[in-house]
C-alpha cells in the first residue's frame, strides 16, 4: 500500500559523487562488526566476482527457503539464515557501492541480521520453538530479501562479464524452474529508485510480520497478511495528475510518503510499552465512548514514532482504516486540502472490499469539483467505513495536527470528527498533537475523547529503560561506538526521544562520526527540553563545518531550507547556490536533523524545533542564526537569476510557426510537458520569486535586478504561469511586490529606495496580470499579443515588448490614449454588472452580469477565484443568476439559475460544494438562506422550505392561500419571518413568524396597514437585527413596525404618513445590535434605539434617496450611498457629517458597496469594470478618472463608412455624430441632430458624398459629407417607432431607403422627395417590415412583411395606404423569418438570398436562394452547421454570397461552399462596405480565412451587440471605447501570418 501514489513520471538522476560517502561499517559473521578499514578492503576485493557470487547465493537462498519450509523449529533454519544474510549484504555492499539507495537498503538487513543473531542466541539458551507460524513467517521474510541480496545490476558493475549473467541466469532457471527468474529480471535492466524502495517496505513489512510471529502470532493471520500486505494499486490517474500540476516542486510520491509515515521510525522492540499497551487497551474496547485517543505532549517526545508504530501493527491486524500524518516538509502535508483524499486512497488499500466505492466516490468528486471539508470526509471516509462489516475497530491515524499551518483547517477537521464519529460506533482515532490552545478547547470538552492527561515525558520519572533499548539497538551495529559513547547518549537523554534519535541518525549516517562522537563528549547539559536540543543542535552543526572558512557556505545551504516555501532538493540549492560545490556534503553532515540525502528529492527538516532554533536569537543561535529577511534576498536574487536564464517566447516551443495558439486546452499533456522541459529550480523560481522579495530586506540591488526582470521578463514569466495554471498564484506574487514596493518607498526618494517611476513600473506589471487575467488564463501566447496591445501608452514597461513582439500583435488605430490610473481595476463581464455582494469578512466579492456570467474575486488581489460560472443559451436580456449571498462566516456563497437551480459554492476556491439544487422555483423572486446556508425559504404562491443539503422540501406550516412577497430567515436560524398577502383578498396584508426546524407560529397572520405590495416588489420588506431579538417590518408607503424577534409582537412603529411609492424605504440594524437605520423621506434617514424604538438624531444632507446604508463597526457612524454613488458619513449619536469615506463619485459610476468592516469599497463603472478601494490604505489605490465624456449608452452603436474613402461615421453621444480617420485617428467634424430621442441607424453614400442618420422619432437627416451641411431634413416615416430600423442608399446612390417598425420608405436623392412607401401600420404592431435591399436595377425592393418573404415593385402607385407585394412565396414556404437577413445580387437584379432560422432547429441557420421571375422561386438551401447572425452579402461580381466567416459559390448547381486561405478577390474592392469574414464567437475574433480563432477581445470592449453584429469590413474590425473612442483593430499583419503557416503546412 506504502506505494500506492508514488508513481513519479520523472526518473531519479545520477546517484551522487562517490567521493562523499562512506558506507557504514559491515557486521562480521561473527561479532557483527569488525574493523571499518578491513572490511572496505574485504568489500573491494570481491568486486571482481560479484556475479558468480550472487549466482551461487541465489542458489543457496533457494535451499535456505526449502529448508525454512521443511524445519520442524526455528532454531536450525535460523543459524543457516544468518550466516547467509552476512554474505549476501557484503555481496550487495560489493556491487552496490556509494549508492545511497542500496546502502540504505544494506543498513535494514544488517539491522534484521543483528536482530535474528540475538533471537537465535535466546533460541539457543531456552526450550526451541516448534511453531509452524514462526517458520513460515521467517520463510516469507527470506523470500522477500532474496531478490535484492541476489540480484546484482549489470549497469552498475562494469567488470562482469556478459557470460558470467547467462551462466548465473541459467543456475537460476536450472533451480527454480520458473521462466521468471529475478536474475534474468534485474540481471538485465538497472533498477530504479522507486523500485528500490518497494523492495525495501517489502522487506520491512515482512520483517514485521517476523517479529510479531516470533512473539506468537496466529498463523491465519500470517498467511493472510503473506497475500494482501502490500497491495499495489493505482491511484485516480486524473487526480495524481491534477496535484502534480498544483504542486510546483513536482514530488507528488515523496508527498505521500510524507503523508503516511513512511519515513518515520517506529518504536524499538521493548520501548514505550506503558503508552503502547493504553492504546492497545482502548483499541480493543469496541464498547467504549471514546473514539478518539488524544496523544498529547511537547515537541520532540515521540508522538509521530507511537503513531507510526500502532498505524503498522493495526496494518498487520487489517484494522487500519487510514492514515495521515501532517508535517511541514510538504505542501500537500500543511494543510487538510488533500485530507480526506489521501485518507480514502489508504482506506481502499487496507481493506479492498471498500476500493470500488471508494474510487467511484473521488470520480464523482472530481466531476462535481467538491472541495467542502466535511462533505468530502463524510462520502470519502465516513460513509464507506460505516457500511463495512466487521467485528472489531477500525482506525484512522492522524499525527502532528499541529503542524496544520491554519488554524481555522484544524478547527474544521476536530468539529468534524466529534460530530461525525458516534454514527460510525467502530471506528476510532488515534490523534497526535502537541496541545495548542485551538486543539485543547474543542478536545477536551468532549466526551469522544481519552487519553488527554498521559504525559509521554515526565521529567521527574523519565522513561530511561526505554532509551537504553532503543539506543543501544540503533548503535550496536556500529562498532566505532563504544559502550561509554552509548552510555553518554543514553544518560544526556533525559528520557526525550527526539534527543535520542537525533543522535543517533546522525552517527549512522554521517560520513563525519569521529567528529560526532567527539563533540558528545562534552554534552553534558541539563536543564529544559529547548536548552538540551539546543546544544545537540549546536554540536551536530559545528562538526558538519569542514573548516571555518566554510561557515558561510553551510549558513548559505540552511538559509535555503529553512526559507523556502516548500522543501527543495539538494540540486535545486546547488543550482541557487552555484559557487557553493560543498550542498551535497552539508546536507549528508547534518543527516541527523534533514531527510532525504537524495539530490533529486526535497529535503525535510526532521523535527520543527530545528527550524524554530535556527530562526530564534543570536545568543540561542550562537553563531548559526538565519536572518529571514536577508536569506529571502539570497533566495530571490537566485531565483530571479535561474528564471532569466530559462525564459523566453514560447518557452516550450509550441508555436514554432509563429502564429498564435487560441486556448491552452489546445494543447494535449501540458502538465506533462512542463515537468520534463522545467526543472524543479525553475518551477519553484516561477512560483515563489516574488514572495521572497517581499520577503527580503531593503537592497538597492535586489530591487533592480527586480525592474530588470520586469522590463526583460515579465511576459516570459507571465506566459509561463499560464501554461501551469496558475495565474492566480502570479497575482499574488506581484500584488505582495507591489504592497512591498508602497512600503519601501518614502516621501521622498533617495539612493537605494524606489523612484516614483520605478513604482510606476511595478504597478503596471501588477495591473497587467489582473487586467487581463481572463485572456492571459485561457491563453499564455496571448500575453505578448492582445493582453500587450491594450496596455498604456508610453508606458516605460511595455513600450520595449511591444517593439520584441509586433509580429504578433495587431495595428491598432485609435486616438483613445489608454491609461490606467492607480485603482485595482477588474474586468470580467461583457454586459452590465446587475449585481454585486462583498462577503462579511470584505475578502471576497460576487458579481454578475447581464451576460450570464458570474464571477468570484479576491478583494485583496484582484485575482478572479476558480472559473467563472456561465450559463448558455440565455435569452438577450434575460438575468438567469439571481438571489446570491454569503454564509454568515463567508465561507460559502449560494445563487439561483434561472429559476430552477440553486447552487451553493466554496468561497476558497470557487468550487462547488453541492451538486446543484434542481426544483422549480420560477415566480419565487424572493428568498433568504440560513446563516450556514444548509436551507433557503423561497417567497412566493405557496411559501416553500428546502433543505439544500438532504435535498429535499421541507413542510411549512403556512395556509396555501398565504402569497409571500417577502421572506427573511433570523441569523440564529431558528425563525422564518414572511410579509404578504392573501391570493383571495390583496388587500389584506400580513406578517407571519414561524419557527423554522420546528413549524410551530410564533405570530400567524397579523394584519398590516399600509399601500398594497407589488407582486414583484422592488425592494425587501423585513429584517432581522444580528443578534434576532428584533424584526422590522415596512411596507412602500415608508411605514416601519420594530417588532419583536422571538413572539412576532408589535414594539413601535415610524412613518405613517402617505408618501410616493417610489421612494424606496429599507431598514439597517448596527452590528452590535445598538440601533437601526431607515429613510422615512428621500432627504432624510431616522437613527432609533434597537431596543426600545427610540429615536437618536435624523441625517440629512444627501440629494437623492439612498442605495444602500452601513453602520460602522463600533456602531458610531453611518455610511450612505445615494443615487449619484456620493458616499456621506454621519455620526450617528449627532447627526453631524463626517468627512466621506469615497469622493470618487460621478456619472461614470453605476453602482458602488462598501464591505462590513468599512476596509473595502466597490465601485462598478458603465464599461462593466470594477473598481477595488483598500480603505485602510488610502495610498494603494487612488479615485477613479472622470470619462471624457458620456459613452453612448444605447442598445447598439450604429457605425457606417464608404465604399471610398476613410471616413467612418459614429455616434459621439446620444444627438450627434463624429466623422472619423480611420487612417491617421483623427476627427474630421461633428454633426448634430434635434432628435431628443437619440440616432438610430447612420449610412453612408456608396461613394462618399452622402452621410444619412435614422433618429429614434424616425426622422432621416441626410449631410455633404464634404461641408458637413444639413441637406434635408426628411418627414419621419409615421407609425409606430419600434426596432433598430434599416437606413441604406442603392448602389448608384440614386436612393435612399429608410425602414423602421411598419413602414418602408424609399426617397430620391436628388430630388429629396419620396418615390416608393409600403405601410403595415393598420395590420398592427406585430406587423413589422424588414427590408433587406434594392435590386440592382432599383426596381425591386425585397424584404419581410409579416412573416412570409415578399418582393414590392418600387415603380408602382405608393401613394396608396398600402402597397402589396407584387410576389409571395407560395403557402408551403410560408415560415416564420422574421429576425432574419438578406441581400439581392448586385449583377442579377433576380436572385435573391435569405438567411433564416429554423423554428425547429432554433440554433442552426439556413441559407436560400429565391429566383425572382413571374414568381417567388426556392432554387436552392444551404444548411449552415452553426447559427450565424451576420448580415449577407454578394461579391462585386455576383458569383459568390457570403455569411459570417462562411463563403458559398452560388453559380453551381448545388451551390457549395468555398475553401481555401484566401477569400474571392471579388470581396475586396468595397472599401468600408466589404464583407468581412471575421466574426465574434465568445469574446474572440474568428476568422473565416484561414478558418480559425485569432484573438480575444478585452472584457472592457465586450458587449452583447457584438454577438449580433460586430462591424467589420475586410480585415478590420472597428470597437467603441468606454469614452466614445473608435478603436479600429487591423487583423492583416496575423492573417498573412497565419496564411504562410498554413501554406507552410
Amino acid at each position: 500500500m506504502k506505494a500506492l501514489f508514488k508513481k513519479n513520471k520523472k526518473k531519479q538522476q545520477e546517484q551522487i559523487s562517490k567521493s562523499s560517502y562512506i558506507p557504514p561499517e559491515l557486521p562480521s559473521t561473527q561479532s557483527i562488526g569488525t574493523d571499518n578499514t578491513t572490511q572496505q578492503t574485504t568489500l573491494h576485493s570481491q568486486s571482481s566476482k560479484a556475479y558468480e557470487d550472487a549466482s551461487e547465493l541465489s542458489e543457496r537462498f533457494f535451499s535456505i527457503v526449502k529448508e525454512i519450509s521443511e524445519a520442524a523449529d526455528l532454531l536450525s533454519p535460523l543459524k543457516s539464515a544468518c550466516a547467509l544474510m552476512i554474505r549476501g549484504i557484503q555481496t550487495l555492499r560489493a556491487i552496490h557501492q556509494n549508492q545511497i539507495a542500496w546502502t540504505e537498503l544494506c543498513e535494514d538487513l544488517a539491522y534484521h541480521l543483528a536482530q535474528m543473531e540475538a533471537h537465535r542466541r535466546e533460541l539457543e539458551e531456552k526450550i526451541s520453538i516448534e511453531d509452524n507460524g514462526c517458520l513460515k513467517a521467517l520463510e516469507y521474510y527470506f523470500r522477500s530479501v532474496r531478490i535484492p541480496l541476489t540480484i546484482p545490476s549489470s549497469q552498475r558493475c562494469g567488470s562482469v562479464t556478459a557470460k558470467a549473467v547467462e551462466g548465473a541466469a541459467k543456475r537460476e532457471l536450472e533451480n527454480s524452474g520458473s521462466a521468471s527468474s529475478s536474475i534474468l529480471r534485474y540481471g538485465t535492466a538497472q533498477a530504479e529508485q522507486e523500485e528500490i524502495s518497494r523492495q525495501r517496505r517489502m522487506i520491512e513489512n515482512a520483517w514485521q510480520v517476523y517479529t510479531i510471529a516470533i512473539k506468537g502470532s496466529i498463523v491465519s493471520k500470517i498467511i493472510r497478511m503473506e497475500k494482501d500486505l502490500i497491495p499495489y494499486k493505482q491511484t485516480s490517474p486524473k487526480l495524481l495528475a491534477s496535484r502534480q500540476i498544483q504542486d510546483n516542486y513536482g514530488t507528488t510520491g515523496s508527498d505521500f510518503d510524507i503523508a503516511y509515515g513512511e519515513r518515520v521510525d517506529i518504536c524499538e522492540e521493548g520501548t514505550r510499552e506503558d503508552i503502547l499497551n493504553s492504546i492497545r487497551t482502548w483499541a480493543s474496547d469496541i464498547q467504549m465512548q471514546s473514539q478518539i485517543f488524544w496523544l498529547n505532549d511537547a515537541a520532540g517526545t515521540g508522538k509521530s514514532t507511537i503513531a507510526a508504530t500502532m498505524a503498522r501493527e493495526w496494518l498487520l491486524q487489517t484494522h487500519l482504516g487510514g492514515r495521515f500524518f501532517f508535517s511541514p516538509n510538504s505542501r500537500m502535508t500543511q494543510t487538510t486540502k488533500e485530507f480526506c483524499v489521501t485518507v480514502a486512497e489508504d482506506i481502499a488499500s487496507n481493506q479492498p472490499t471498500l476500493a470500488p466505492i471508494i474510487r467511484e466516490t473521488i470520480k464523482e468528486l472530481e466531476q462535481e469539483q467538491h472541495s467542502w471539508f466535511d462533505i468530502q470526509l463524510q462520502r470519502l471516509v465516513l460513509d464507506p467505513l460505516r457500511g463495512l462489516e466487521t467485528n472489531h475497530c477500525i482506525f484512522l491515524v492522524v499525527d502532528a495536527l499541529d503542524n496544520c499551518i491554519n488554524i481555522e483547517e484544524r478547527s474544521e477537521l476536530l468539529n468534524a470528527f466529534i460530530q461525525c464519529l458516534p454514527s460510525v460506533h467502530h471506528l476510532k482515532v488515534l490523534l497526535t498533537s502537541r496541545p495548542l490552545q485551538d486543539i485543547s478547547v474543542i478536545l477536551k470538552s468532549s466526551p469522544l475523547v481519552y487519553g488527554s492527561d498521559i504525559q509521554l515525558l515526565d521529567i521527574r520519572n523519565p522513561p530511561h529503560s526505554d532509551i537504553v533499548i532503543y539506543v543501544e539497538k540503533r548503535l550496536a551495529t556500529i562498532t566505532s561506538i563504544s559502550s561509554e559513547h552509548r552510555g553518554a547518549i543514553i544518560s544526556n537523554s533525559e528520557g526525550l526521544f527526539l534527543y535520542a534519535a537525533t543522535i543517533c541518525r546522525m552517527l549512522e549516517k554521517s560520513r563525519r562520526r569521529a567528529e560526532v562522537l567527539k563533540a558528545l563528549s562534552g554534552l553534558g547539559v541539563a536543564g529544559s527540553i529547548e536548552k538540551r536540543m539546543d546544544w545537540l543542535y549546536l554540536s551536530i552543526l559545528k562538526q558538519a563545518r569542514v573548516d571555518s572558512n566554510a561557515d558561510d557556505l553551510l549558513i548559505g545551504v540552511l538559509s535555503m531550507i529553512v526559507v523556502a516555501y516548500q522543501p527543495i532538493s539538494i540540486n535545486t540549492i546547488s543550482i541557487f547556490l552555484p559557487d557553493n560545490l560543498q550542498v551535497d556534503a552539508f546536507v549528508q553532515d547534518l543527516a541527523g536533523v534533514l531527510k532525504d540525502g537524495n539530490p533529486d528529492r526535497p529535503i525535510k527538516v526532521l523535527h520543527p524545533t530545528f527550524r524554530e532554533f535556527l530562526l530564534s536569537d543570536r545568543e540561542r543561535a550562537n553563531g548559526f542564526l538565519i536572518d529571514p529577511s536577508a536569506s529571502c534576498m539570497t533566495m530571490a536574487t537566485a531565483c530571479i537569476s535561474t528564471l532569466e536564464q530559462m525564459l523566453d517566447y514560447d518557452i516550450f516551443n509550441l508555436n514554432a510557426s509563429k502564429q498564435l495558439l487560441a486556448h491552452n486546452y489546445d494543447v494535449p499533456d501540458i502538465g506533462q510537458i512542463i515537468l520534463r522541459r522545467t526543472t524543479a529550480a525553475e518551477r519553484y523560481a516561477s512560483a515563489y520569486w516574488a514572495h521572497h522579495v517581499a520577503e527580503s530586506d531593503i537592497s538597492a540591488e535586489l530591487w533592480t535586478r527586480v525592474l530588470i526582470f520586469l522590463s526583460q521578463k515579465l511576459l516570459n514569466w507571465v506566459e509561463l504561469m499560464s501554461w501551469r495554471g496558475s495565474i492566480v498564484s502570479c497575482i499574488e506574487g506581484l500584488s505582495r511586490l507591489y504592497r512591498f514596493a508602497i512600503v519601501q518607498r518614502p516621501a521622498e526618494s533617495g539612493p537605494g529606495f524606489l523612484t516614483f517611476r520605478d513604482l510606476v513600473v511595478i504597478r503596471h506589471a501588477y495591473q497587467f496580470v489582473v487586467r487581463h487575467q481572463e485572456i492571459i488564463v485561457d491563453s499564455a501566447l496571448q500575453t505578448y499579443s492582445m493582453a500587450l496591445s491594450f496596455t498604456p501608452t508610453q508606458s516605460s514597461l511595455f513600450d520595449s515588448y511591444r517593439k520584441r513582439y509586433r509580429f504578433l500583435q495587431p495595428k491598432i488605430i485609435t486616438s483613445n490614449i489608454i491609461r490606467w490610473d492607480n485603482s485595482m481595476t477588474i474586468g470580467g463581464h461583457s454586459d452590465r454588472i446587475v449585481e454585486m455582494v462583498l462577503s462579511p469578512d470584505g475578502t471576497r466579492l460576487i458579481t454578475v452580469g447581464m451576460e450570464g456570467k458570474l464571477c468570484l474575486w479576491s478583494t485583496k488581489t484582484g485575482a478572479m477565484i476558480g472559473n467563472p460560472f456561465k450559463v448558455t443559451k440565455l435569452g438577450r436580456h434575460s438575468n438567469p443568476i439571481t438571489m446570491c449571498t454569503f454564509s454568515s462566516d463567508g465561507q460559502r456563497f449560494a445563487f439561483r439559475v434561472e429559476g430552477r437551480e440553486i447552487h451553493v459554492r466554496d468561497s476558497k476556491r470557487g468550487g462547488p460544494i453541492h451538486p446543484p439544487f434542481t426544483r422549480d422555483f420560477i415566480g419565487y423572486c424572493r428568498a433568504s438562506f440560513t446563516s450556514t446556508l444548509s436551507s433557503v425559504v423561497l417567497a412566493g404562491h405557496p411559501i416553500r422550505h428546502w433543505d439544500i443539503e438532504r435535498q429535499q422540501e421541507v413542510q411549512t406550516p403556512v395556509e396555501p392561500t398565504f402569497v409571500a412577497d417577502d421572506v427573511s430567515i433570523s441569523p440564529d436560524g431558528q425563525r422564518v419571518a414572511s410579509v404578504g398577502h392573501f391570493s383571495d383578498n390583496k388587500k389584506r396584508h400580513c406578517v407571519v413568524l414561524w419557527g423554522l426546524t420546528t413549524s410551530e407560529y410564533f405570530r400567524p397572520y397579523e394584519p398590516l396597514d399600509g399601500h398594497c405590495l407589488s407582486a414583484a416588489p422592488r425592494n425587501s420588506f423585513i429584517a432581522f437585527s444580528p443578534d434576532s431579538t428584533r424584526l422590522a417590518t415596512w411596507l412602500e408607503n415608508g411605514t416601519v413596525q420594530l417588532r419583536n424577534g422571538h413572539t412576532g409582537e408589535e414594539i413601535v412603529r415610524f412613518g405613517t404618513e402617505i408618501r410616493s411609492t417610489n421612494d424606496s424605504t429599507f431598514v439597517v440594524f448596527c452590528p452590535l445590535c445598538q440601533y437601526f437605520a431607515y429613510n422615512p423621506t428621500a432627504s432624510e434617514i431616522n437613527i432609533h434605539e434597537q431596543v426600545t424604538g427610540k429615536k437618536v438624531s435624523t441625517l440629512r444632507g444627501h440629494e437623492s434617496c439612498p442605495r444602500w446604508m452601513s453602520f460602522s463597526s463600533d456602531g458610531q457612524r453611518l455610511a450612505v450611498a445615494a443615487y449619484k454613488n456620493e458616499v456621506h458619513v454621519w455620526s450617528v449619536l449627532t447627526g453631524e457629517p463626517l468627512q466621506s469615506i469615497f469622493t470618487g463619485g460621478n456619472r461614470y459610476i453605476s453602482r458602488c458597496s462598501l464591505s462590513i468592516d468599512w476596509g473595502v469599497l466597490v465601485a462598478i463603472t458603465y464599461d462593466h469594470q470594477i473598481h477595488l478601494y483598500n480603505l485602510h490604505d488610502r495610498n494603494e489605490f487612488g479615485e477613479i478618472e472622470d470619462a471624457a465624456r458620456e459613452r453612448y449608452t444605447t442598445d447598439r452603436i450604429p457605425i457606417a463608412g464608404p465604399r471610398v474613402g476613410s471616413l467612418l461615421i459614429i455616434p459621439d453621444g446620444r444627438c450627434s455624430l463624429r466623422l472619423w480617420n480611420t487612417t491617421t485617428a483623427d476627427s474630421h467634424g461633428q454633426l448634430e441632430i434635434d432628435d431628443p430621442m437619440g440616432v438610430v441607424q447612420v449610412a453612408f453614400s456608396p461613394e462618399g458624398r452622402m452621410i444619412a442618420a435614422l433618429s429614434g422619432r424616425s426622422w432621416v437627416y441626410i449631410w455633404d459629407s464634404e461641408t458637413l451641411i444639413l441637406l434635408q431634413k426628411l418627414r419621419p416615416l409615421g407609425g409606430h417607432s419600434q426596432g433598430e430600423g434599416r437606413l441604406f442608399f442603392s448602389a448608384d446612390s440614386s436612393l435612399i431607403v429608410a425602414c423602421r417598425g411598419g413602414v418602408a420608405r424609399i426617397w430620391d436623392t436628388q430630388t429629396m422627395k419620396p418615390v416608393f412607401q409600403c405601410d403595415n401600420t393598420k395590420e398592427g404592431p406585430g406587423f413589422m417590415i424588414q427590408v433587406y435591399g434594392l435590386s440592382c436595377d432599383n426596381t425591386r425592393l425585397a424584404g419581410v412583411d409579416g412573416h412570409q418573404i415578399h418582393v414590392w415593385d418600387t415603380r408602382s402607385d405608393w401613394r396608396r395606404y398600402h402597397t402589396p407585394p407584387i410576389l409571395s412565396p407560395n403557402s408551403k414556404h410560408s415560415l416564420d423569418y422574421m429576425g432574419t437577413s438578406g441581400a439581392l445580387s448586385p449583377v442579377d437584379p433576380s436572385l435573391l438570398a435569405v438567411n433564416r432560422y429554423p423554428k425547429e432547429e432554433p440554433w442552426t441557420s439556413v441559407i436560400e436562394l429565391w429566383r425572382i421571375g413571374t414568381d417567388l422561386q426556392l432554387t436552392a438551401t444551404i444548411g449552415m452547421s452553426d447559427s450565424v447572425s451576420s448580415r449577407l452579402s454578394f461579391s462585386s461580381d455576383g458569383q459568390y454570397i457570403a455569411c459570417g466567416p462562411r463563403c458559398m459559390y452560388v453559380n453551381a448547381d448545388p451551390p457549395y461552399f468555398y475553401t481555401g486561405n484566401h477569400p474571392p478577390n471579388s470581396f475586396r474592392d468595397m472599401g468600408f462596405q466589404n464583407h468581412s469574414f471575421l466574426v465574434y464567437r465568445d469574446g474572440w475574433i474568428h476568422s473565416g480565412f484561414p478558418d480559425r480563432p485569432l484573438l480575444p477581445i478585452p472584457v472592457e470592449l465586450r458587449s452583447l451587440e457584438l454577438d449580433r453584429e460586430l462591424f467589420a469590413y475586410g480585415e478590420c474590425i472597428v470597437l467603441i471605447s468606454n469614452t466614445g473612442e473608435p478603436i479600429l483593430i487591423d487583423f492583416s499583419p496575423l492573417l498573412v501570418q497565419a496564411r504562410k503557416s498554413d501554406s507552410n503546412i
